[in-house]
């Protein structure tokens, strides 16, 4: 696989924890994720997520991950990632092997699923925007 895809899906990850959130959140749209560790265990993740537009085909979300901020272990589903800033990102995945990706911001690309955690590298946030196509 090649880095641009591998840190793409480390960022599309992010989203999968946006698109977890609960409905009931009194109209809330930014708030901490839930996410599941491979043991199972909850973790909330303190990153951001603001859902920007939603319809019957597509999720689309804009998540925030503060300085040096860590992701647990957790599943991505297919997406488009639209990078806002650019990034620093150390990449895990289940079988031990690291990574680290630097990407600039601008750059769009299509997201396969995985399992993966993360950590931002920078002393700034990292912010990008992931469009979640809607399983039919």
């Amino acid at each position: 696989m090649n880095r641009k895809a591998t840190t793409l899906l480390f960022l599309g990850s992010l989203v999968l924890l946006a698109s977890a959130q609960d409905a009931n959140q009194h109209g809330s749209t930014e708030t901490a994720m839930p996410a599941h560790d491979q043991h199972g265990a909850t973790h909330t993740s303190p990153a951001g997520f603001k859902l920007e537009f939603e319809n019957e085909s597509v999720q689309v979300v804009r998540i925030t991950l503060r300085p040096h901020e860590k992701l647990p272990m957790h599943d991505l589903t297919p997406r488009v990632v639209v990078l806002l800033t650019d990034q620093d990102l150390k990449i895990t995945f289940p079988n031990g092997e690291i990574r680290e990706e630097h990407h600039r911001a601008g750059e769009a690309m299509w997201v396969s699923g995985q399992r993966h955690a993360g950590e931002n590298l920078s002393d700034k946030p990292i912010e990008f925007i992931a469009v979640i196509p809607k399983q039919k």
